[in-house]
């Protein structure tokens, strides 16, 4: 195995929390951190913000899974907070924006307990009024509090080891600066935030021993009746309005970075870096039938499962017998409303529920579609061609056309064309075996160059780069 050298220093992947049934933000980090201790023979520490009752059921989920190796660990802000001294409490003093509110009080019986070192309060609406945080032996360890007209202010307060406050910030990154601030550098630490929602608190914690690096995973622009617009996306906005702060701002696709200079004006610290997929070393059974067909894909909206319904059921036509089938594996809230409408036009679809080994099905499937409105990058696209089944894509923002070269390792199809979709893969069902082999030796060669290694050496060249530039 070939060794990667990184730039010395502490590796960070930064993530608001790990849902306990997760899948491309989530599993692209994990690929990513792995890589870095298998080829760079780097720790790497994944922070995390959410409050959880017990991460250790997470840790333990992660290692079983193999999603966490040797070299990574799960860290969690609330965790390392509950064990800080009152030296390193009272640390925070200066970083203080003003005293406690007057109108604060611990909640007391007040609000509803949702786990054993918690107490929240809030409105008919749901929305927090104040959330209490409290250490193991019942002491008052933080208080997060709205008030004033609409509770549109906040207070969040810390407590030393005797749950008497010691002052108070009007915004919680100032929080989140204090736990990063007592994380170890060595020299230098690199940050890679994954998700936007730990990105934001990144954007003004400047230090001279930090490096901070952004993968947008999702599209910056907002959509109105589907359509992008050249508008940023309100949950981006920050991290696009603000792209100089960054060290690297990290995209998965040449499209958007190129549709970001575009809106936004260029950049040199804009990069573009793909998410590492699993691929096998070699293609197998390149000469499978040609008429079965796979999709691994939530049941939501975005990915609009009722195009590939449709376009089997047209494939197919009045046909009593057809060789085209397609499985969809995935779950979601619309498996009601997408199992009538197979009934209704009797497509050849059967929908599969969820598998975590759903991705050995490319192995033996002949083609996979993907009929989502948006995408970040895609990873099924990789997945799909590393094992030789022939992707069938809506030409769609972004992933498909910076992944497939139509005719030769796939197909695009117009974005919402369900009767190009339907045409495409009739014309895939009908193909002989043979006919299709050289399209799947090509989709897997074309995969290969998503593999931990190739993308890894990115990694190194960027970080390399930034290191030079710091001076490190």
């Amino acid at each position: 195995m070939p060794h990667i050298e990184l730039p010395a220093g502490s590796h960070y992947a930064s993530m608001w929390g790990i849902p306990d049934q997760y899948a491309g933000m989530t599993a692209s980090m994990l690929q990513r951190s792995r890589a870095f201790v298998k080829f760079a023979g780097v720790d790497v520490t994944i922070l995390t913000y959410e409050h959880r009752n017990n991460y250790d059921e997470v840790r333990d989920r992660l290692r079983a899974s193999g999603a966490m190796v040797d070299g990574m660990r799960l860290a969690n802000m609330w965790e390392d907070l509950r064990t800080w001294g009152d030296d390193q409490l009272r640390a925070a003093v200066p970083t203080f924006q003003g005293p406690v509110h007057n109108a604060w009080e611990p909640l007391g019986e007040r609000g509803e307990p949702t786990g054993p070192l918690i107490r929240e309060l809030r409105d008919e609406s749901g929305r927090h009024i104040q959330i209490d945080y409290f250490r193991a032996d019942g002491t008052m360890l933080a208080s997060d509090q709205r008030h004033g007209i609409d509770f549109k202010e906040r207070s969040v307060i810390l407590c030393d080891l005797a749950g008497t406050p010691l002052g108070s910030w009007r915004w919680v990154s100032r929080l989140y600066w204090q736990w990063l601030d007592s994380l170890p550098r060595d020299p230098i630490a690199w940050i890679i935030a994954d998700s936007k929602t730990s990105a934001n608190p990144l954007i003004q914690y400047d230090r001279s021993d930090v490096a901070r690096l952004h993968v947008v995973r999702g599209s910056h622009r907002k959509r109105v009746d589907g359509r992008p617009t050249n508008k940023l996306v309100r949950s981006r906005r920050g991290v696009m309005t603000n792209l100089d702060a960054w060290d690297a701002v990290v995209f998965l696709t040449k499209t958007q970075r190129d549709d970001v200079v575009a809106m936004l004006g260029p950049r040199d610290n804009l990069k573009v870096i793909p998410n590492s997929r699993n691929v096998p070393d070699e293609l197998v059974n390149p000469k499978r039938p040609a008429g079965r067909g796979v999709m691994l894909s939530s049941l939501v909206e975005r990915k609009r499962i009722q195009h590939a319904i449709r376009a089997m059921a047209d494939a197919r036509g009045r046909r009593l017998w057809w060789k085209g089938r397609l499985d969809v594996w995935g779950r979601g809230p619309l498996k009601r409303k997408l199992t009538l409408l197979i009934r209704k036009r009797n497509a050849p679809v059967r929908l599969r529920g969820y598998s975590q080994s759903a991705a050995d099905e490319f192995s033996t499937a002949s083609f996979s579609l993907l009929t989502s409105s948006a995408e970040a990058f895609a990873n099924v696209l990789i997945e799909s061609m590393g094992r030789g089944c022939i992707p069938i894509s809506y030409d769609i923002p972004y992933g498909p056309s910076d992944i497939i070269t139509h005719g030769v390792d796939g197909f695009l199809v117009p974005n919402g064309d369900i009767a190009a979709l339907a045409a495409q893969i009739k014309a895939v069902v009908a193909a002989s075996p043979s006919d299709l082999a050289p399209m799947r030796e090509a989709g897997h060669k074309r995969a290969l160059e998503f593999n931990d290694e190739h993308v890894m050496r990115l990694w190194a060249s960027l970080m390399a780069d930034i290191a030079a530039a710091r001076e490190w």
